[in-house]
């Protein structure tokens, strides 16, 4: 029994001693970690000259007295538009019922896309032999968004979701761009 009881100190005495090990070792990483933090970020002096240079650059003018941001924006829709041509997708109706609440909801939408002109006689090919496909993925689309979704004035969310099942659904990413119009929203 003697041999227990001196056994028994030594063990807590090499724990605690880890202990101490693993708090200094920790120590050490995050003061060097805090370190090269410091060496690292710029001073208030180095950002405050890095947004005065990057606010002046983005101010800068052209000749027609637009910003450069403003051209470069003007420029990519001028190309794109100028490759792009509409296609009709079809007229939707959505009329849905929600049991626990006894709310109806009724959309109505014609629904375009956009094309590029060189893929646009693939498009129709691939359209004609998919287009009951398509139509149930924009039904489903529809009924399945939350309400808050039809609250976005662009409709974002449910564009890019209507873009996505239908370009899976042609079997190619030919669509662009959806393109609401007569949409009306109901909801009794």
């Amino acid at each position: 029994m003697a041999d227990e009881s001196n056994q028994a100190p030594a063990k807590k005495g090499t724990g605690i001693m880890t202990l101490i090990k693993a708090v200094a070792f920790i120590s050490v990483i995050v003061l060097l970690q805090i370190a090269a933090a410091s060496v690292l970020i710029p001073s208030a002096e180095q950002t405050t000259e890095i947004a005065t240079k990057l606010a002046t650059t983005d101010l800068e003018e052209t000749e027609d007295g637009e910003t450069a941001e403003e051209a470069a924006t003007e420029e990519v829709d001028q190309l794109a538009t100028a490759d792009m041509t509409e296609v009709e997708l079809g007229t939707f109706h959505s009329l849905s019922h929600n049991l626990n609440t006894g709310s109806k909801t009724n959309i109505d939408f014609k629904l375009f896309a956009t094309v590029l002109r060189d893929d646009e006689s693939e498009f129709f090919e691939l359209f004609a032999a998919n287009e009951h496909r398509i139509r149930e993925q924009v039904q489903i689309t529809v009924r399945g968004a939350d309400l808050s979704d039809f609250s976005d004035p662009t409709l974002g969310l449910i564009k890019r979701r209507i873009l996505e099942k239908t370009n899976r659904a042609l079997g190619k990413p030919l669509l662009h761009e959806a393109i609401f119009s007569d949409f009306s929203f109901e909801e009794r």
